[in-house]
């Protein structure tokens, strides 16, 4: 049986960062870089713009080349499915059967879209968006249609509905939820891209979704909660995504309860000696706000990924920053840093329309959270220092 120093399963930017970081800090165990995906570790935020756009081929995505990872000694195996974890024999069983033999374990898979059960979910043109086939295929689709029904209106459904408006496909934006985005709980924030996208020609349909999608084998239209139905050769589901813990039941891996995701501390480790999880699969302690968080975001698992390396490499650092995102959006940049949970006031500093902003979250006065755009880079820096010390608007 085959067996590695460091075996990484899960394929995303987390994995290359962690591969990276540890090499560049020394680092000389042998490496296992075990992926699903059929192509080295890719940025996914390009997938749902400029690759969408056609402004960019998906294979510009890629974090590495594949060349990278042999000339690093780490053996990159694509197209590789983990089934289960045996933690007693330190081993990983593949879907083939085959067995890997490891010392230490680094879980980074992600997350999976979920999907929207319906009738006619499984129609030839009905998409979720998550890797970078899905992008080419999209992408290719959105060539010849003529419109397209967009289920969410969170990142990946406002990203996509606006890079298909731009490409002159005909957008239905449907929304269960009555707001924008309403996940970050800023409503100047919500009617602001409302007014937006209603402006770019998009048919915003908010408290409503699919009921059924319709057509002989390819999609034609959707049938919508409201009764009326939406013309469509192509739909893309975008209703947030679950952790990729399925492999780890019955390993002992503790799995928190809220957020799904793998529990780690503030160094990236589980409670099983050895094991650590980074990237959107964790659920870690963040020591700025006192919780445990789960994060989807590019710069999390940017972050993570780089630290983890250096910490497998010997590095005694842990996460302690004030976290950051961001969305791009009919060209306008927008970025979100903090947590905004449990904040009770909200006070806006500039216009969004003007395209520049910042929605300050409080939290009995404090300031816990921001939401931005048009900001320079010192502003930007203030803003999240401010944040760290909970310091008063």
């Amino acid at each position: 049986m085959e067996r590695t120093d460091i075996a990484i399963v899960g394929g995303g930017l987390a994995s290359a960062r962690v591969v990276s970081a540890y090499r560049e800090a020394g680092g000389r165990d042998t490496v296992a870089l075990l992926s699903a995906d059929s192509q080295p570790p890719y940025h996914r935020p390009p997938l749902s713009k400029r690759v969408l756009r056609g402004e960019a081929e998906p294979e510009s995505a890629i974090v590495e080349p594949a060349d990278y990872y042999a000339e690093h000694d780490v053996a990159l195996r694509l197209g590789t499915h983990v089934r289960s974890l045996d933690l007693g024999a330190r081993e990983l069983e593949l879907d083939d059967g085959e067995r890997l033999g490891f010392e230490r374990l680094v879980i980074a898979t992600g997350a999976s879209p979920r999907r929207l059960d319906v009738p006619g979910a499984d129609l030839d043109g009905v998409y979720t968006l998550r890797t970078m086939d899905n992008a080419r295929t999209i992408r290719q689709r959105a060539e010849s249609a003529k419109a397209a029904v967009i289920v969410g209106t969170g990142f990946i459904g406002l990203e996509t509905a606006a890079s298909l408006r731009a490409v002159g496909v005909e957008v239905t934006l449907l929304g269960s939820d009555h707001a924008l985005f309403g996940a970050l709980g800023a409503p100047q924030f919500s009617q602001h891209l409302e007014s937006v996208y209603r402006a770019q020609g998009v048919d915003v349909r908010l408290g409503e979704s699919v009921e059924e999608f319709l057509g002989d084998g390819t999609l034609r239209a959707a049938r919508l909660t409201g009764g009326d139905e939406a013309p469509a050769d192509l739909a893309i589901v975008g209703i947030g995504v679950v952790p990729g813990t399925g492999w780890l039941e019955g390993s002992g891996i503790e799995v928190d309860e809220k957020s799904h995701g793998v529990t780690v501390d503030q160094r990236y480790a589980t409670t099983a000696d050895g094991v650590f999880a980074v990237g959107d699969v964790a659920a870690f302690y963040d020591p700025v706000f006192g919780r445990r968080r789960r994060i989807e975001h590019w710069s999390n698992a940017n972050l993570q990924g780089q630290q983890l390396g250096r910490i497998l490499a010997g590095s005694d650092e842990a996460y302690d920053a004030v976290s950051t995102f961001f969305t791009e959006i009919f060209g306008t940049s927008y970025k979100v840093f903090g947590d905004s949970t449990g904040a009770d006031d909200l006070v806006l500093e500039g216009d969004f329309a003007d395209g520049a902003a910042v929605l300050h979250y409080l939290s009995n006065g404090a300031r816990v959270a921001a939401l931005l755009t048009g900001q320079s880079e010192e502003r930007e820096d203030e803003l999240k220092q401010a944040i760290r010390e909970r310091a008063p608007l």
